[in-house]
């Protein structure tokens, strides 16, 4: 029960930078590379303007969704978009020197020690014989909020039908008047504030370290690639399955009784990734478009 809980408490942070990407992935067919920096930037200042500046909890949360989603939209600006008009593998190059720029920054900045949003302040009690804090409880019960409350607005408002449609054909979309390129700002600045929010999880629930950029961002792709390039609920179901495969992998004993050691721990992500490449390469929740 145990494991369990703690891939919940896992997944719900992956599920949300999972489906950021996967709405940046099908939208405009790139891949960000700097999205693990982003998801500790937001993470970072959230932790800066409560334990530095001295706001209370709920501002400063706001703040660091605000700080990823200007980050982003920089990134966008000036990493992105100029190189994306070229070719869309273009910004694979230019993320990936983003990424290389926000960890000198970051280190430089926050330094290597661990840093937490609310040290100290756990709250656990037993279910079922296994333990979770109130502060775990929260932030899974706010994921799924975020995640109902896109659902919403992805499939039953007027923006949401308009991101579908330009998700199925962006040139199509056009042609019938909605502005695909305004969309695509908006998909991208809205993948960063998914991204901060991981970051605030994170933050809130462990210790933010400038090393773990990497091994978020890979879990990612591995969510997307395990639920089909683009397909937004299968990143998530998948980023749910990853680290549930993770805590199992470390936490029950295997080969005469020993367990794996934890450190092994992130290479279920690029075993994943590996797996789905050989085997079932489109992903297992594949996302059909109509062809004229």
């Amino acid at each position: 029960m145990q494991l369990i809980l703690n891939g919940l408490i896992a997944g719900s942070m992956a599920a949300l930078i999972a489906g950021g990407l996967a709405l940046v992935y099908g939208l405009l067919g790139i891949f960000n590379l700097a999205l693990g920096q982003i998801v500790l930037f937001g993470g970072y200042m959230t932790w800066w303007l409560h334990q530095i500046v001295g706001l209370s909890l709920l501002p400063s949360i706001i703040g660091g969704l605000i700080s990823g989603a200007v980050l982003t939209w920089i990134s966008y600006e000036i990493f992105v978009k100029p190189f994306y008009k070229y070719h869309r593998f273009l910004p694979l190059v230019t993320t990936i020197a983003l990424s290389m720029i926000l960890d000198g920054l970051m280190l430089l900045i926050f330094q290597s020690s661990p840093r937490s949003i609310l040290p100290g302040l756990k709250s656990p009690f037993s279910i079922f014989g296994a333990v979770i804090s109130i502060e775990q409880i929260v932030l899974i019960s706010c994921t799924i909020l975020i995640l109902c409350a896109f659902a919403y607005i992805l499939h039953s408002t007027s923006i949401g039908r308009k991101i579908r449609a330009v998700v199925q054909h962006d040139h199509a979309a056009l042609s019938i008047g909605i502005r695909a390129t305004s969309l695509h700002r908006f998909i991208f600045i809205l993948s960063g504030i998914f991204a901060a929010a991981g970051g605030v999880f994170i933050g809130i629930d462990q210790n933010l370290t400038p090393t773990i950029a990497f091994p978020i961002t890979i879990k990612a792709y591995a969510a997307i690639i395990a639920g089909g390039k683009g397909n937004f609920w299968g990143a998530i179901f998948c980023a749910y399955l990853i680290e549930l495969i993770e805590q199992f992998a470390i936490g029950i004993p295997w080969f005469g009784g020993n367990y794996i050691p934890s450190g092994y721990q992130h290479s279920v992500a690029l075993i994943v990734i590996i797996v789905f490449l050989f085997w079932k390469p489109t992903g297992l929740f594949v996302s059909h478009s109509r062809t004229a």
